[in-house]
């Protein structure tokens, strides 16, 4: 992998002592209005579609960097301190980041899932084989097989049905006095999300094959919603090389289901997907659940979702 997994005790430990220093310093001047901080972009370029100018919106994570293995710099830390709301998307996803919060005086927490029903993370889907590193699949998913599969904001309807509602009652919170434009823009952000929607099964639409192997299990809401199949991911955690065994059963696996592709992911290594496309004579497509701000063709929530679907439907066989 391209960075060993990190102790996140450590590296949260160490966070949350600046993150007390930071509190302790002298208020920054005057912002104009309340900083609202996301843990992953795809949940901050929502909050700042619905707060427009009522807010400024901050996400943590920078563009191709893993939820799993990234560690907040100082700045990011102080920008933390400095907040007004802070929303994470929970179902274990983003705990660490949560957790730099939880001290922080006078901050408004979104934890996005809770009140959600969540697929189990092990959930099958069909009956493809085990991640190709099964130990590791049991001993680092343990709180995500307790909580559930995280990967909502892959769904674009349930982000229309489940976050916009619950981002919009937080800024309207923030910036009460412009609730009525903060309303008006939440609508119009499900309005496209109905669209977007539409467009995906467009995209998807005569595609030849339904199943897919990705480097990691994030795309089940995303398979779910549009009829696909996940035959097996190739990591099970961040930072664990998959297993031969693991991989020779995905080999089984994508040549039954006569596979041409197999996806992969710009925040994790591509090295075994290339290795597994490789003993395939298969090629690699890369998918995206994160993009970022700056990312050409993923610089949006709406975006992002567009190139997945037509990196989907590249990897399905579409004409």
């Amino acid at each position: 992998m391209k960075k060993p997994h990190r102790n996140p005790g450590l590296a949260l430990a160490a966070a949350l002592m600046t993150l007390t220093a930071a509190a302790c310093a002298p208020p920054a001047e005057e912002p104009g209005k309340p900083r609202v901080v996301a843990t992953i972009f795809p949940v901050a370029d929502l909050a700042a579609w619905v707060g427009g100018e009522a807010v400024d919106v901050e996400s943590l994570l920078p563009p191709r960097a893993s939820v799993h293995t990234w560690e907040a710099s100082p700045g990011q830390i102080r920008s933390l301190s400095q907040a007004r709301a802070f929303i994470s998307v929970g179902g274990g996803l983003d705990t660490w980041l949560e957790a730099m919060g939880a001290d922080t005086p006078g901050l408004t927490t979104l934890r996005l899932t809770d009140g959600m029903t969540l697929r189990r993370a092990d959930a099958p889907h069909s009956h493809g084989p085990e991640p190709a590193h099964e130990q590791d699949h049991e001993q680092e998913h343990g709180e995500a097989e307790a909580t559930g599969d995280p990967h909502v904001w892959l769904d674009p309807l349930l982000v229309r049905d489940e976050f916009v509602p619950r981002i919009r009652d937080l800024i309207t919170a923030l910036a009460p006095a412009q609730e009525a434009a903060i309303r008006e823009r939440a609508q119009a952000l499900s309005d496209s999300l109905t669209a977007l929607d539409g467009e995906i099964r467009a995209i998807l639409a005569g595609r030849k094959l339904d199943g897919f192997i990705a480097t990691h299990d994030a795309w089940a809401y995303f398979a779910d919603r549009y009829g696909l199949v996940p035959l097996g991911h190739i990591y099970a955690s961040p930072g664990h090389e998959p297993s031969a065994r693991g991989l020779a059963t995905l080999v089984d696996a994508a040549r039954a289901a006569g596979l041409g592709a197999v996806l992969t992911e710009p925040q994790l290594s591509e090295t075994a997907a290339q290795a597994l496309a490789g003993e395939l004579g298969a090629y690699v497509v890369t998918v995206d659940p994160l993009g970022g701000a700056g990312v050409e063709g993923r610089g949006s929530y709406l975006d992002l979702m567009r190139f997945n679907a037509r990196a989907f439907a590249q990897a399905l066989g579409k004409p």
